[in-house]
């Protein structure tokens, strides 16, 4: 990791800060770059000493993470308490925060005033997939540690080995044009059956280019599948790759396709799809995700890229 690397020689030229900001879509190396940081930070080479942060039972080590909507108040209010103490077994202290953007207002302010006046020797470590929902004064005390994007074909990789039997190659591959964070897509496969969404947006997206007519009949199937905001902007993401998959296969670059099933029949596709025709089409695409996260009627937001893909050739 090439992060860790840098956060290392840090440490070891003493130029340590006192709160990171970790951000990009890779919360699974993020949280394990934080964790080996910190072990770092409290450890040296200490195998019991990792081992206790590792397993998040070391005095001078707290973590906090929730599975629900926001971290409370009370969490962020302990973990100052537990930081303002002297550190126990050695000479700093460590603090991770995962979704660092789950705060409420008022407990980013409560941690503001903490990285304003930090104890001496403690360290914060912040980690978040959405850096844009946390307050300018935060980012402006933190130093940023940028993740590289996690690549698309690591990460349909990394969820088709997942233990859900019910997140197959096909699933991962669809997942993977909406999101790259591991829990995003791992949630939205729990909640909801997409193997048939899949399999309609397949067929809504063949009847686009070669029967407008019926693809017009078929929005209203298409969103009793994608029922919500959520799963239409997972089924506009993956209509946009299945069109970026046939410019891929024009410009001779089927290794990066999505739907890779598809490249015999994208190859007799193209034969009579231009450049122009199939970018205009994406311009369209990109239009309507405009569109769908301004709150407009799905329905009318699927009806207006047939309208305009007939209209436009």
């Amino acid at each position: 990791m090439l992060e860790l690397e840098q956060l290392t020689k840090a440490y070891h030229n003493q130029k340590l800060s006192h709160a990171y900001l970790f951000e990009g879509d890779d919360a699974e190396t993020m949280t394990t770059t934080a964790r080996r940081f910190a072990q770092l930070i409290l450890c040296q080479d200490d195998v019991q000493c990792s081992t206790k942060v590792a397993h998040h039972n070391h005095p001078d080590f707290q973590y906090i993470r929730t599975d629900e909507a926001t971290i409370k108040k009370e969490s962020i209010e302990q973990l100052v308490h537990h930081m303002n103490q002297l550190p126990i077994e050695g000479a700093y202290k460590v603090y991770i925060i995962q979704d660092f953007e789950k705060l409420t207002t008022q407990g980013e302010n409560s941690i503001l005033k903490f990285l304003e006046e930090p104890p001496e020797n403690t360290v914060a470590i912040l980690i978040s997939t959405k850096p844009e929902q946390i307050l300018d004064t935060i980012h402006s005390r933190c130093q940023h540690v940028y993740f590289r994007p996690l690549q698309r074909e690591v990460f349909v990789q990394r969820l088709a080995e997942s233990e859900d039997e019910t997140m197959s190659k096909p699933i991962a591959e669809l997942l993977s044009t909406y999101t790259t964070q591991y829990d995003v897509a791992t949630q939205l496969n729990e909640e909801f059956e997409l193997a048939p969404l899949r399999k309609q947006i397949l067929q809504w997206c063949d009847r686009l280019l070669n029967a407008q007519d019926m693809a017009l009949i078929g929005v209203t199937e298409l969103l009793k599948h994608a029922k919500n905001r959520r799963l239409q902007l997972l089924t506009l993401s993956a209509i946009n790759a299945y069109f970026q998959d046939l410019l891929y296969i024009k410009t001779g670059l089927s290794e990066r396709l999505t739907f890779s099933e598809l490249e015999s029949d994208y190859t007799k596709q193209v034969t009579t799809l231009s450049y122009r025709h199939l970018v205009y089409i994406i311009e369209q695409i990109t239009e309507a995700h405009k569109k769908l996260t301004q709150n407009v009627n799905p329905t009318l937001v699927f009806e207006q890229i047939i309208i305009r893909v007939k209209g436009g050739f």
